[in-house]
């Protein structure tokens, strides 16, 4: 058989990355190149010219394949508009609500995203995470709990997203704006005088943390500014400052988040946690600080699964066939 190959798309708000994928069904999937390019929120409508500027080579060098891209770019402002998949949503579900397009003679696919009531009772919406779920459903079914058939997935960023799957299928979801928040306190409060010239402490993150935990309903307005008088009474070093507000809120992130979810799958002793190293490393100290079990996976590995699920079963069979 010649070689299949397919590219993936990661295209976010503010990048994008493109892999060179080449599937063999009896090996792991092989990343053959990759290339970056400008987010959604940078394109201005030229995703087209883009898009082939970036991979155009790649199409000269190894003639048709298919596209599967995940992300902002199915979004209102991005190249097609993928509309949300209610939840619960199951692997097939998510294959098969792709948007399917062509451009220049090539098949596209943008995943659509998911959309639930969480359980706060509020309308909820992911775009992008879903493409991450659905690899780790396919590369870590396994692993569902024996005796709910549940998991809880959590993916750190921007917008946290806490999923609970069961039974095979996305069941809900809550988003945290834990990122975002912390990156408007850094940037633009009077809580830190220098981010620029921050560093991290194990120690000064959970010193946060356990604030966080002991914290009522509704009290971590009052505890934030803590961060702001605690250096200037000298108690507080302003080169930790960011390590001490980043405990504070993925602190109340973790405790918020677990106890809405275990409103719904029962008590929670593991987690999976999936995205960038860094945040996530932080995700897995404060998780652990209340003995939480939190499991590190590789987030572009599972990228990778999710968007090798959509090619099995969108072009394995067409491309496979015409290329052998």
């Amino acid at each position: 058989m010649a070689e299949a190959l397919f590219i993936a798309g990661d295209w976010g708000t503010t990048h994008l990355r493109l892999y060179l994928c080449q599937h063999n069904t009896s090996q792991a999937l092989n990343i053959v190149a990759t290339q970056m390019g400008p987010g959604v929120s940078r394109v201005e409508g030229n995703f087209e010219q883009i898009f082939f500027e970036l991979a155009g080579q790649w199409f000269e060098d190894h003639g048709p394949m298919p596209v599967i891209l995940s992300g902002m770019v199915g979004s209102n402002i991005g190249w097609h508009a993928a509309p949300y998949i209610d939840c619960p949503a199951s692997a097939e579900q998510i294959v098969a609500g792709r948007t399917a397009f062509q451009a220049r003679g090539i098949d596209f696919s943008i995943i659509s995203g998911l959309r639930t009531t969480n359980p706060l009772g509020t309308p909820d919406l992911m775009r992008g995470e879903e493409l991450q779920l659905l690899g780790w459903m396919g590369a870590a079914a396994s692993l569902a709990n024996e005796s709910t058939g549940a998991e809880l997935v959590v993916l750190p960023g921007t917008h946290n997203k806490w999923a609970l799957v069961r039974g095979g299928k996305i069941e809900t979801f809550v988003t945290a704006l834990t990122g975002e928040l912390y990156s408007l306190l850094q940037n633009h409060s009077v809580l830190i005088a220098n981010g620029e010239s921050a560093d991290f402490s194990d120690d000064i993150f959970l010193q946060g943390v356990k604030v966080a935990t002991t914290l009522e309903s509704g009290q971590l307005l009052q505890a934030l500014f803590a961060t702001r008088s605690r250096q200037v009474l000298g108690e507080l070093s302003e080169l930790y400052a960011s390590a001490y507000l980043s405990g504070l809120l993925i602190g109340s992130d973790v405790v918020g988040s677990l106890a809405l979810m275990e409103k719904q799958m029962g008590r929670i002793s593991s987690v999976d946690l999936i995205g960038e190293s860094a945040l996530s490393r932080c995700y897995q100290l404060a998780l652990e600080s209340v003995d939480i079990k939190a499991e590190l996976r590789d987030a572009t590995q599972i990228s990778i699964s999710g968007y090798q699920t959509v090619y099995e079963a969108v072009y394995a069979a067409v491309y496979e066939v015409t290329q052998s």
